[in-house]
């Protein structure tokens, strides 16, 4: 069963890498089976369509990220941990490819979407349920995200010393009293 899991790892390690690579629109099967050095009848085992490859990609980015909100709350709670995880600073492009990529295939595939919004609103759920205000809690994970999607789409994102202005008033925003 570890073997299994060792080479669904390896799929799915090798999808980031093809598309960080070359791109999103550069994943296939053929590609992913060649990066991880596997026949495109063992990644067909672990994954039947290309749907199914990036549902566990973006699954595995969700579960990632929520990783991430939980180291960084440095006790200060969910919201504060929200905003943390969301800065981007110091990310290379070829970094964010993968999050580009899987936006892309989140907003092309409806049911992919449902549950990254069904994630987004536990999430959303738990920064009310802990906020001392949950009105300033909202607004800053709302600015993260709105942070976060500027980085990734280069929307004239905040730099410098502006940037990490922005970002303190959103973690004083998000961090409870």
């Amino acid at each position: 069963m570890a073997r299994r899991a060792d080479t669904k790892r390896r799929l799915l390690d090798a999808a980031v890498a093809v598309v960080r690579r070359d791109g999103a629109g550069s994943l296939t099967l053929d590609a992913v089976a060649a990066e991880a050095g596997v026949s495109k009848g063992g990644l067909l085992y672990h994954f039947k369509t290309k749907r199914d490859l990036l549902d566990a990609m973006l699954e595995g980015w969700v579960e990632e990220f929520g990783t991430e909100i939980a180291a960084a709350e440095e006790g200060k709670g969910f919201a504060h941990g929200y905003v943390k995880a969301s800065d981007m600073t110091g990310w290379a492009a070829t970094e964010r490819a993968i999050e580009f990529g899987l936006l892309a295939a989140m907003v092309d595939e409806p049911a992919t979407l449902e549950r990254v919004r069904a994630r987004y609103a536990a999430w959303q759920n738990q920064l009310v349920a802990q906020a001392a205000d949950p009105v300033d809690a909202t607004v800053a994970r709302l600015a993260a995200d709105g942070l976060w999607l500027n980085d990734l789409l280069g929307l004239a994102p905040p730099a410098g010393e502006l940037r990490e202005r922005v970002i303190e008033r959103m973690l004083a925003l998000a961090t409870e009293d």
